[in-house]
C-alpha cells in the first residue's frame, strides 16, 4: 500500500493515456511531460503501461508499507528519504520511510512512480485521470490520507542508483509545419519559427499560451478537424496555444505547426514568464532542421 501524507498543490493518476475515445468526446488524457514520465517508469521497474502520480506543487510526501524502488522525474526535481537524492534517479524506500518529493519554482510537473505501480482497475482501456470529466479509477486529485495499493514488486538494492540523463528543459522545442501552414502567409510560419515568445499564467494541461509577435492567420474558414498533443493552433488573435495532454479532441482554429511529441515536456514544462521559441524540423528519421 501507498500512503498520501501530503498531496501537493494537485497530484494525478496518470498512465499514457486513453485512446480510441476521442468521436466520443473524450482527451486521452496521460502525462503532460511524456518523457519524464516514462524515465520515471522505467527507474522504478515498471512495465510502460504502469500508472504513475503526476504533480503540480510540491511537496509530495508519501510512505510504502514494503520495501519499494522509488523514482521521480521532471523539471528541478529531486527526492529526500535516508537522504537526498538527485532527480531521475532510482532508490530503495524501506518499509514506512517517510518520501519526499521537491522541485523549485520552475517545477510545473513532477513525476512519481513506485515499483509495482498503483493497482487501479482501468476505466476505458486506462487508468489516467482526465479531472474535467471526473474520469479514471481515482477521479479527482489525491488527499492526504488515501491510500494506493501497490501491484506485485521483486525490488532489490540492485535496482537502486540508476539514473536517466535528463532532457534541457526550457528555450526551445521542435516543431513540424502544418497541418495547416499553407493556410497562412509564408511571412506567418517564418515569424513562428523565428521569434521568441513568452509564456502566460493561463497556461495549463490542457495547453500552453504564448504571447509575443501576432501571427495573422486565415480570413476563411476551416471545418472542425481533430486534435493532437503539440499542435499549435492559431486563433483569431494570432497569440498561438499548443495544445497538450488534456486538449479538446477536435478544434476550428488553423494549426500552423505540432510539436514533436520527444518535446512535449519542454513546452509542458515552460513556466509563466519564461522565453520558448520553435525550431522547424521536418519528419522522417531523426529530426533535423529544416
Amino acid at each position: 500500500m501507498m500512503r498520501i501524507a501530503t498531496p501537493g498543490l494537485r497530484a494525478t493518476i496518470q498512465d499514457r493515456g486513453r485512446f480510441g475515445h476521442a468521436r466520443a468526446g473524450i482527451p486521452p488524457a496521460g502525462p503532460a511531460d511524456p518523457v519524464a514520465f516514462a524515465a520515471a517508469l522505467d527507474l522504478a521497474g515498471c512495465a510502460p503501461d504502469d500508472a504513475a502520480i503526476e504533480i503540480i506543487g510540491l511537496p509530495f510526501t508519501f510512505r510504502c508499507d514494503d520495501r519499494r524502488v522509488v523514482a521521480a522525474t521532471g523539471r528541478d526535481v529531486r527526492l529526500r528519504t535516508r537522504g537526498p537524492v538527485p532527480g531521475w534517479t532510482s532508490v530503495l524506500a524501506r518499509p514506512g520511510e517517510e518520501v519526499i518529493v521537491e522541485g523549485s519554482s520552475r517545477t510545473r510537473f513532477a513525476y512519481v512512480a513506485v515499483s509495482g505501480g498503483p493497482a487501479l482497475p482501468r476505466v476505458l482501456g486506462s487508468r489516467a485521470t482526465y479531472l474535467a470529466a471526473a474520469l479514471g479509477p481515482m477521479p479527482r486529485p489525491l488527499a492526504a490520507g488515501d491510500e494506493l495499493p501497490l501491484g506485485p514488486s521483486d525490488a532489490g538494492v540492485e535496482a537502486a542508483g540508476r539514473h536517466i540523463r535528463p532532457p534541457e528543459y526550457g528555450g526551445v522545442a521542435r516543431a513540424i509545419a502544418g497541418p495547416h501552414d499553407a493556410r497562412f502567409a509564408d511571412e506567418s510560419v517564418a515569424r513562428f519559427f523565428s521569434v521568441t515568445f513568452t509564456v502566460l499564467p493561463e497556461s495549463d494541461r490542457m495547453g500552453l499560451r504564448l504571447a509575443g509577435a501576432p501571427l495573422p492567420g486565415p480570413t476563411d474558414d476551416l471545418l472542425t478537424c481533430g486534435i493532437v498533443a503539440g499542435a499549435v493552433q492559431v486563433p483569431r488573435g494570432g497569440a498561438p496555444i499548443v495544445l497538450l495532454a488534456d486538449h479538446q479532441t477536435t478544434g476550428g482554429y488553423p494549426i500552423i505547426a505540432t510539436v514533436i511529441r520527444d518535446d512535449l515536456g519542454i513546452v509542458a514544462q515552460a513556466a509563466a514568464g519564461e522565453y520558448l521559441r520553435f525550431d522547424r524540423v521536418t519528419p522522417g528519421g531523426p529530426y533535423r532542421s529544416a
